[in-house]
């Protein structure tokens, strides 16, 4: 299973089988931009029905931040899309989910979380940087800027640079628990998935 961990993936089919999600694996493979395609949903408190949505399907241990990938594909994004994130407790095997949120990613408002005059530094940071361990203290040197640059402390979405000494070089993003549930939720409208 590419790119997603086997707890994640055995929770998004399951979501996919109890809401007759399509499953988008099955067409464009594990590294898809979407998980799912929700046929049709409800966005709550304004009664409105939005069909063939893209789904974002996120398997979080409860209390940790919300992993939500590459932020140059974010960056992006011109689809709305349904964000899921149910948050388990217990072991990876026996997953007890103990919160689900749905909410309906508008991407205009999502385009505004991503606003950065800098995305051309990230690029580089990730071409020019190899996965010696000779280049641990540029690359240490490298993501500082990144975060001082990005603003960290004012934004949502956090960058989360990953790199390993093997093959593994790229600028993830990631939402921090306490803005997720402070600052993100409050952003966007919760949605249901039609019966």
């Amino acid at each position: 299973m590419v790119a997603r961990q086997a707890h994640g993936f055995s929770n998004e089919k399951r979501i996919i089988e109890e809401h007759n999600l399509i499953d988008v694996s099955k067409t464009e493979g594990y590294t898809s931009k979407w998980d799912a395609i929700a046929p049709e949903a409800l966005i709550l408190g304004t009664q409105r029905r939005v069909t063939d949505v893209p789904t974002s399907i996120k398997t979080i241990c409860h209390g940790n931040s919300v992993d939500m990938g590459d932020v140059f594909r974010h960056a992006k994004n011109t689809e709305d899309f349904i964000l899921q994130v149910d948050f388990y407790v217990g072991s990876k095997k026996d997953l007890d989910i103990v919160e689900s949120h749905k909410i309906y990613i508008d991407s205009q408002t999502w385009a505004t979380l991503f606003k950065f005059d800098h995305y051309d530094y990230l690029r580089d940071c990730v071409r020019k940087i190899t996965n010696h361990e000779n280049d641990d203290p540029k690359w240490r040197n490298m993501m500082k800027k990144m975060h001082d640059l990005w603003e960290k402390p004012k934004r949502i979405v956090h960058l989360a640079p990953k790199r390993d000494h093997k093959k593994q070089k790229r600028v993830q993003c990631t939402i921090p628990n306490k803005k997720f549930y402070n600052q993100l939720l409050p952003l966007f409208p919760k949605v249901e998935y039609a019966k």
